[in-house]
């Protein structure tokens, strides 16, 4: 039976440091070389952030990322599945920023099929500018004076970064639509707040079915530790959640394992494959 393994990045695979630990790379690497490992993640982040913390690791399956809005190939960067917004939740997202004074992140899809992350300029917050900084030289970066710079984009996805009370309205608003959905969580590594928007339909674990699809695996066994992991989790025939994961997702899952700072999706991996093979 074929398994695929799917894990959370932050809080779950990587360490505070934001990377793969050695131990880490080097087991997991070896069992995808060597013992038949079906590995990849599903995280928050863009395709850039999340190779920068894996670092070192073996990325030969297709990836999920921002939160399950698209399924992306590492290598060639080709999109499998992109679940982008219609126009009329666009407008009503843009008549939500202009009345809470709120500028996003856009992430979209050129014309020209060229991913971008765009803003209006002077309008940043504290966290997005430092999103920004940390993100210098990234190609994607496309600072922009008006909504009409992204016409004909297909967008994804925004992310909203700041104080918890700036952007509680929004999150409200957002969360009383009848196809819009909100992730609203307190970043990992930073007090603010991310208000990560996206169409109804988008979750970690409809890109999950699809990804299992895509590659033809029977079984899938997944591992995670936030609130936005709930729908891997529901997606799984195991899950598994890390020691420090909220406790409405232990839960939900199958059993909870150890610390990420613990290597524990390794550990779990390493002591368990030979179960899975066949």
């Amino acid at each position: 039976m074929k398994t695929l393994f799917i894990s959370d990045l932050d809080g779950t695979l990587l360490t505070s440091k934001e990377t793969v630990s050695e131990y880490s790379l080097k087991n997991l690497n070896a069992m995808i070389d060597g013992g038949g490992l079906f590995f990849t993640y599903a995280t928050a982040r863009s395709l850039n952030s999340a190779a920068k913390a894996c670092w070192g690791l073996r990325q030969n399956l297709p990836v999920i990322l921002y939160n399950g809005s698209l399924v992306m190939e590492p290598s060639t960067r080709q999109v499998l599945y992109n679940n982008h917004f219609n126009a009329g939740q666009l407008a009503y997202l843009e008549e939500l920023f202009t009345r809470y004074g709120i500028s996003p992140l856009v992430y979209s899809f050129g014309k020209n099929g060229r991913e971008r992350v765009s803003w209006r300029t002077g309008k940043e917050s504290a966290g997005m500018k430092r999103y920004l900084e940390r993100r210098r030289g990234d190609y994607r970066l496309n600072p922009i004076e008006g909504r009409e710079a992204l016409e004909g984009d297909e967008i994804f996805y925004f992310t909203c970064i700041g104080r918890k009370e700036d952007l509680d309205a929004l999150h409200e608003a957002v969360e009383g639509s009848m196809d819009m959905k909100c992730i609203y969580e307190q970043e990992t590594y930073q007090t603010d707040y991310w208000c990560e928007i996206m169409p109804m339909s988008t979750s970690k674990g409809a890109a999950a079915r699809e990804l299992r699809k895509i590659l033809g695996a029977e079984r899938l066994v997944c591992f995670g530790d936030g609130i936005n992991d709930a729908s891997l989790f529901d997606a799984a025939d195991e899950s598994y959640a890390v020691a420090n994961a909220v406790e409405s997702l232990k839960a939900k899952a199958t059993g909870v394992i150890g610390f990420s700072e613990e290597d524990a999706v390794c550990k779990f991996i390493r002591a368990h494959l030979s179960e899975y093979a066949g």
